[in-house]
Order: structure tokens, then C-alpha cells, then sequence
């Protein structure tokens, strides 16, 4: 028995093939890691324990705080989120959301506390304006003493 053998046309890979498979699989790993974010996170408790104690003074001096010397400027600092609203009253809530944990911004234009995961709202008191959030935000008492230039924040 004689065995024949034939040439192969090309025994090497195109490139535009070698590519294109590494592409693909290049393309499956970075969709499997993201997926893997989006697993669910459970319940982050995200609403602070109000039996916590809050107490602290912001200076107005320190150049961490001085977005609060303009309306429509906040701070975020020790779990809370402190605005000058629009009118130029200050007011503080915890700093994240009460549906998965996300820190919040101030929307001085709308003078709300905006989540930019889930688009939640929230009023200067806390109050949920637009869910996906259900619960309140914890607000804090705020007193400002401009003439020592700090605002003291507690509950």
C-alpha cells in the first residue's frame, strides 16, 4: 500500500485570521471580567446607622472646603455630603444613596442631591424625589459661623 502524500496550499495562518482570533479572544476575557461586575452586590447598607454619632467643623479657609464659599458648592467628607443651596442656606445629608451605596453630588440648578448610577434624587432634606431609591437620606444639623469661618455639621 503506497500512501500519497499532497501538498498543503499554505500551511500557515493569514493574518488577517491570526488577528481576528486574537481579537475575539481578547474581546471574550474583557466581557467576562466586566460581567463579573455587574453580579449582583447584595445589600451594601448603604443608609448610615442613625444611632451614629456625627460631629464635626469644616473651616472655610482650608482649600478642601472651599467650593462651600460659592452657592451651589459641596463638599463631601465623613459620610456626609455638605451644600450651599442656590437661596445660600447649607445643608447636610448622608453622602450615599440609600439604594446600592453610591456617593452622591449636589445639582445646584435644581438644588437636589443627584445619584449618577441609578439617576436618584433627593431634595435638600433628604427626601426622595426620583427613585430607584425608596429610602431617605439621614439630614444632618448644620451651623454655620461665618464670622469664625467654619460650619459645623452634626445630628
Amino acid at each position: 500500500m503506497e500512501t500519497t502524500l499532497y501538498p498543503m496550499d499554505n500551511a500557515l495562518m493569514p493574518r488577517h485570521e491570526f488577528f481576528r482570533l486574537v481579537g475575539t479572544s481578547i474581546g471574550a476575557i474583557l466581557l467576562s471580567r466586566c460581567m463579573a461586575g455587574c453580579a449582583g452586590m447584595g445589600d451594601p447598607s448603604p443608609t448610615p446607622d442613625p444611632s451614629q454619632k456625627v460631629d464635626f467643623t469644616l473651616r472655610l479657609d482650608d482649600k478642601l472646603n472651599a467650593n462651600l464659599l460659592v452657592k451651589g458648592g459641596y463638599v463631601t467628607t465623613n459620610g456626609v455630603i455638605v451644600a450651599q443651596t442656590k437661596d445660600g442656606q447649607y445643608v447636610a445629608v448622608s453622602a450615599n444613596c440609600t439604594h446600592q451605596g453610591t456617593e452622591l453630588t449636589y445639582k445646584s440648578v435644581e438644588n437636589q442631591f443627584y445619584c449618577p448610577l441609578h439617576l436618584s434624587r433627593f431634595d435638600t432634606t433628604g427626601k426622595v424625589i426620583v427613585g430607584p431609591a425608596t429610602l431617605p437620606l439621614t439630614q444632618y444639623t448644620v451651623e454655620p459661623n461665618l464670622a469664625a469661618g467654619t460650619i459645623r455639621v452634626h445630628n
